[in-house]
């Protein structure tokens, strides 16, 4: 269940990045196509952490650490940071700003 949850906050950040583009008016074919490599190389590091948990069953690694797991939650942090980012772009008046600061966003501000 956590990798559909993951791949969830995937799906949201990159809708709220293409909403954000068409609001703003700055969509681009090319920036979507990089995005969505960007994507893909997320749900590739999703797999790999699930090849390495799968294969410490199996391979001494000398640890068993849940990597799968590890990888699921940085992602999802990550990608929640980035849909607020997108989110504030949209509407700036949804974040207050000390929220904005905490997560670095700076608002409909196409800067930073």
């Amino acid at each position: 269940m956590a990798y559909l949850i993951t791949c969830a906050f995937i799906a949201l950040d990159f809708i709220t990045g293409l909403v954000q583009a068409v609001a703003t008016g700055t969509f681009s074919s090319s920036v979507m196509r990089q995005g969505l490599f960007h994507k893909l190389a997320l749900l590739m590091c999703i797999a790999l952490g699930i090849l390495v948990d799968y294969a410490q069953g199996f391979v001494d690694m000398g640890v068993t650490v849940p990597v799968a797991g590890a990888v699921c939650a940085y992602i999802a942090i990550m990608e929640t940071g980035s849909s607020l980012e997108n989110i504030c772009k949209i509407n700036p008046d949804l974040m207050p700003s000390k929220l904005s600061g905490i997560f670095g966003v700076n608002g409909g501000d196409d800067n930073g």
